[in-house]
């Protein structure tokens, strides 16, 4: 895998960077703090950044290499007799070159210096399937990785265990389809962006309304509103008001449609107003319709929906509730509670072939500091190699 560092001013300057001299096929394998960046005495970030990057065949004769030695002889026998499996399986089907497989094994040993039979040769697609099932995947969607896998791992080359999570790694940060953060595009001044958090109950909604105000009032010096359509879970209007108070920002309730239009327009003058909603197990948001049919009757507002689910779903609970939330139309989604699952593999189905798109995941209940951006990479490396706490990340 090619490895290379990059430093920034910040999250964006360094990503900037990584696109710019290694392409969108990146994966983003750690990033921290930095107190001195490129020695000019001011905090940034740095991004470890990687290629997934397999040896092509030739790599075994470049100049300088002695070609005339014994172990370069065998080394070209090796090719050859991988040229004949190659072409056995084409002609005569899988599982035809199993004892040829063996040969190239012994021979691979005696080019080693070993005399002894070899352990079982290293199958990439095998640890491959292991480390998926590991990971969570469902099923059919270690069908689709694996195939993926089949196609570009089939090298001339010694397979490891790093190379093969490398390779999946890549595979899967493809296929994840993000949005980036929700506030991208400039606010129009005098129309307010409305952004209706929806979602079962328990997945964190109220949490995430509060994580994303804060870093906008903090980070970002927006001005914001907090409005609660909750009045059915106990406790939740006097929660928003608690996150309301600390962040020293307006917090208003609408128990009924008829009431939105007038808590909504004490609302007015801020920049961002967020909508906390009451969860459902069933129904898939169908009780915000009269909500929804307000908001949208308001040209003044640029409205958004946003579909919260929690990654301690499995993959199946995943679909179908992003299934039974299509009929209120959410353009992105929120995945949180990312650091209370051990296997994330699960969210593969829904991020890769999904009809929306993610935006945000939230790695713990502190507020504002447990919420980042949705990056393709940090979310494959964490499918594939389990989430752990590293202090920093593509920040909101």
């Amino acid at each position: 895998m090619l490895i290379k560092t990059f430093e920034g001013a910040d999250m964006n300057e360094a990503l900037k960077k990584v696109k710019k001299e290694m392409g969108g096929d990146a994966v983003i394998l750690s990033s921290r703090k930095a107190a001195d960046v490129a020695g000019g005495g001011r905090e940034g970030v740095v991004v470890t950044a990687g290629l997934p990057q397999i040896d092509p065949p030739w790599a075994h004769h470049l100049p300088g290499a002695p070609e005339e030695s014994p172990d370069g002889l065998r080394l070209s026998e090796m090719d050859a007799l991988r040229d004949m499996v190659d072409r056995m399986e084409r002609e005569w089907g899988p599982g035809s070159s199993q004892r040829l497989r063996d040969l190239i094994s012994r021979v691979g040993a005696v080019s080693d210096g070993g005399g002894s039979p070899m352990a079982p040769p290293f199958d990439p697609e095998e640890e491959a399937g292991r480390v998926l099932v590991e990971s969570g995947f469902a099923e059919e969607d270690r069908r689709e990785i694996l195939e993926g896998f089949r196609l570009l791992s089939y090298q001339p080359i010694e397979w490891n265990a790093s190379q093969v999570r490398s390779l999946l790694q890549f595979l899967v940060s493809q296929k994840i389809d993000v949005t980036g953060s929700l506030f991208a595009a400039e606010v129009r001044p005098g129309r307010p962006k409305v952004i209706l958090f929806v979602g079962p109950t328990g997945v964190g909604k109220t949490t995430t309304v509060a994580k994303i105000g804060a870093g906008l009032v903090a980070r970002h010096k927006k001005r914001v509103g907090l409005l609660n359509l909750d009045t059915y879970r106990i406790g939740a209007v006097e929660q928003l008001r608690i996150y309301g108070d600390l962040m020293g920002v307006p917090v208003e309730v609408a128990s009924t449609a008829s009431r939105l239009s007038e808590a909504i327009g004490r609302l007015a003058d801020n920049d961002v107003i967020l909508v906390d909603s009451a969860g459902r197990s069933e129904g898939g948001g169908e009780e915000l319709l009269p909500f929804l049919s307000v908001l949208s009757a308001k040209q003044e507002y640029d409205l958004s929906v946003v579909l919260v689910v929690s990654a301690g779903q499995k993959s199946r609970d995943l679909e179908r509730t992003v299934a039974t939330y299509q009929q209120i139309r959410p353009e992105a989604l929120v995945v949180t509670k990312i650091d209370e699952t051990e296997n994330l593999g699960s969210l593969y189905g829904l991020l890769a072939h999904g009809r929306t798109p993610v935006s945000y995941v939230t790695t713990g209940q502190k507020v504002p500091e447990d919420i980042e951006v949705a990056h393709g990479g940090r979310l494959a490396e964490w499918m594939i190699e389990g989430w752990s706490r590293d202090g920093s990340g593509v920040r909101s």
